[in-house]
């Protein structure tokens, strides 16, 4: 073998060979039965150390026609958001002796079929879907193959199990906090992708039911090229004090800078509480989803360790932090 090429994983072949002994010896020493002399056993086990040898565990759950693989598809990386979810379900499942696998899908459809397709194809024990574009017939046929969890949304007719944060609590939690400070008027910022990948803004939705039931008119744009034009567009003839609601704090940091360059000083509230949201540059005000009760809800439900699959609907809470100040005309 050249230095520095890869080195091939050894097989219980090779380590037979090496310890002058069957193969089916070497599977019942590395099991630890077997009838055989302890020298024989410890021949072999001397052997499989010396190869490197690791058991297949692919293969094995194969052979077992079961599977302790759990599989989570994310549908980009830059929302820190994901990186806290991911790490409470890995947790999660690790405690109920499964391992999680982590891909990464695309906003465009043929490229999240092909990462779907790449999990199928890994036979897993459960896939969780924190963001997907999927409308409720795909996911039933996939949920027809395998057990599925939805993270992203409720789905009519319950066709997969669903965990995800109650939209409704938390629109009302935040409408109620800017009412109290003399807001008047909503403007609601959305990233552009986010309508590219569900056909509903349940987020938006759900603030603006709650912004009209506490008096306030509101405004929803999409941020195409940065902050600042979707900004002007959602404050434009507002009838009175304003505040803004970002869809998650990645998109609030833009909207922040944004309100510097305007020298505008608006209330700020966006969703996902992440470490970004607590840095004292920024101190936005933020809805926790509460990630570990979303894990453990996926988990449960996938593993079977929890409550059957059905509808985990999660409580929200309102981190209230500096970034809220009583509100001023725009």
């Amino acid at each position: 073998m050249p230095d520095g090429a890869p080195r091939e994983h050894a097989t219980q072949s090779d380590v037979a060979r090496a310890a002058g002994v069957s193969r089916g010896l070497v599977s019942l020493a590395l099991k630890g039965g077997g009838r055989m002399s302890e020298r024989t056993r410890e021949r072999i086990l001397q052997a499989a150390r010396d190869l490197d040898y690791q058991p297949n565990g692919a293969a094995a759950q194969l052979a077992a026609r079961r599977s302790s693989r759990l599989v989570i598809v994310l549908p980009y990386l830059d929302n820190p958001f994901f990186d806290i979810l991911v790490r409470h379900v890995r947790g999660e499942a690790s405690g109920v002796g499964h391992s999680l696998v982590v891909l990464v899908s695309d906003l465009e459809a043929r490229l999240e079929e092909s990462t779907i397709a790449d999990a199928l194809r890994m036979r897993p024990a459960g896939l969780i879907l924190p963001g997907t574009r999927m409308g409720p017939e795909a996911l039933e046929r996939l949920g027809s193959r395998l057990p599925v969890c939805l993270l992203d949304r409720a789905l009519p007719g319950h066709v997969v199990a669903t965990a995800h944060m109650d939209e409704t609590s938390a629109a009302n939690q935040v409408m109620e906090h800017l009412s109290g400070l003399g807001t008047r008027h909503i403007a609601y910022l959305i990233p552009a992708r986010i309508l590219h990948e569900r056909l509903v803004d349940d987020r938006g939705l759900a603030c603006r039911a709650a912004a009209q039931e506490h008096g306030m008119s509101f405004a929803s744009a999409a941020c195409e090229d940065g902050a600042l034009p979707a900004l002007d567009s959602a404050l434009a003839g507002a009838p009175g004090p304003a505040a803004i609601v970002a869809y998650n704090d990645l998109l609030a940091i833009d909207v922040a800078a944004a309100l510097y360059q305007r020298g505008a000083r608006l209330p700020l509230v966006s969703y996902d509480n992440t470490p970004l949201a607590s840095r004292p540059e920024f101190s936005l005000t933020s809805v926790d989803q509460d990630p570990a009760a979303l894990a453990r809800a996926a988990v449960g439900m996938l593993t079977g360790m929890g409550p059957p699959p059905g509808v985990a609907t999660i409580a929200p809470s309102l981190v209230i932090r500096a970034s809220t100040a009583p509100a001023v005309p725009a």
